[in-house]
């Protein structure tokens, strides 16, 4: 999935222009207030041998390491988050894993282990040591009990959030709208999120732009980086 043009549409751009006077509601950010949230760039979902592959995502690697190094070299953290699986995640959500078959639980229990294969991040992300990585147990890194993000966010003073990763449409979204209703300014990367289907991932994108937060493309947070200043970005849809 190579997108060179964003897939926001033109009447969802006409509302938010209208009612907040410009197509994209962030002008500007500091980066040293800035973290980069990279949800789930695991085996897991990457690996073409792995139950939940997304065809997809190997291709958004290149532009998830561009902006992680924009991110350290304008003084912000990058945060790898981590899906695992343990008994207290199957013990508090019971209401997921109750749907599934005893063979699909028996093999997230053992990739998403601690120690499991499926739980690495991929090999090809340019992972630092300087960058910091959280674990959760749900969908959203957001919600309470799922995660310590919070903590994490507040001990470096983080205000301002860019997403990327994978699932577009179940754990980006679901942690993109939770981290806007906790008051966190929010960026999706467009071209930086994969989904297994292209009609799932732009759908998602849509409906968080219209409601929890502005979606951009890699290059032009890039730019937003380096200027420290405008996120003027045209959007041709």
């Amino acid at each position: 999935m190579t997108i060179e043009v964003s897939c926001l549409l033109t009447e969802n751009i006409e509302k938010i222009t209208e009612r907040d006077g410009r197509p994209h509601s962030l002008k500007e950010f500091d980066p040293k207030s800035t973290a980069l949230i990279v949800i789930d760039m695991q085996n897991f979902y990457i690996s073409k041998d792995q139950i939940s592959y997304c065809q997809y995502a190997e291709d958004i690697v290149p532009n998830v390491n561009k902006l992680a190094n924009s991110m350290r070299l304008f003084g912000g953290k990058v945060i790898w988050i981590r899906n695992i699986t343990n008994p207290e995640a199957f013990k508090g959500w019971s209401a997921h894993y109750g749907r599934m078959t005893p063979k699909r639980i028996a093999t997230r229990k053992k990739e998403l282990a601690k120690d499991g294969n499926g739980f690495k991040l991929w090999r090809d992300l340019d992972v630092r040591k300087e960058d910091l990585k959280v674990n959760k147990v749900r969908y959203s890194a957001f919600i309470p009990g799922a995660s310590n993000i919070e903590n994490v966010l507040a001990e470096y003073g983080i205000d301002t959030l860019i997403f990327c990763g994978v699932a577009t449409n179940v754990c980006v979204e679901s942690s993109a709208r939770d981290a806007m209703m906790l008051n966190y300014h929010t960026f999706i990367v467009e071209d930086a999120c994969a989904a297994s289907t292209i009609r799932g991932h732009q759908s998602a994108l849509n409906s968080l732009y219209l409601n929890f937060g502005d979606v951009q493309m890699t290059n032009q947070i890039l730019a937003a980086l380096n200027s420290k200043i405008n996120l003027s970005v045209k959007v041709t849809a």
